[in-house]
Order: structure tokens, then sequence, then C-alpha cells
């Protein structure tokens, strides 16, 4: 899967500037280290900025991860088995 360049739907600067940041990320290197390496950088700055919504900054990103086709399915945290998105999936 190719990754859109395309704003996410929230108002939210930073989450917009996230999104772009992660794309020019996973175009350079796809789903290499050094796009984790990012992803991390990017989390941990954002996370510092907002610490009371951590988890939901946590669940954005991957969110957005998904999105990019960077991972299959994001687990997101405070996520219950029998919430999960993708019920017929094998994982545990």
């Amino acid at each position: 899967m190719h990754a859109q360049t395309r704003r996410t739907s929230s108002g939210e600067p930073a989450l917009m500037d996230a999104w772009e940041r992660l794309q020019v990320h996973y175009a350079r290197h796809h789903n290499a280290a050094p796009f984790w390496d990012a992803y991390q950088a990017i989390q941990d700055e954002l996370t510092r900025r907002h610490p009371h919504h951590r988890v939901a900054v946590c669940n954005r990103l991957a969110t957005l991860a998904e999105r990019l086709g960077v991972v299959h399915h994001a687990h997101l945290l405070g996520e219950h088995r029998s919430q999960r998105r993708h019920t017929g999936s094998t994982s545990p």
C-alpha cells in the first residue's frame, strides 16, 4: 500500500504535522528501522507536549501508521480483544 498525501480530518495542528512527517519517513524508509525511529521520536515529542492525553496520542499515531500501511492492524492502548476491529485475525 502506498501512502497518500492527505491531511487527517483532525483540526489538531500537531497531529496534522505528525501525519505529514510520518508520510515523508514512510516514503523514504517504508517499514524499516529508520521509519520506526522517526515514529518513536514523533510519539515522544507529542506525548511530552500533551502529557494528559498520552494514550490518545499513542492511539492516534498507531492509527496513522495503519492508514499508511506500515502495519496491517494497529493495536490500540486500552483496546480489549473483544473490541478489536479485525476479529477474524488469528493473532493473539
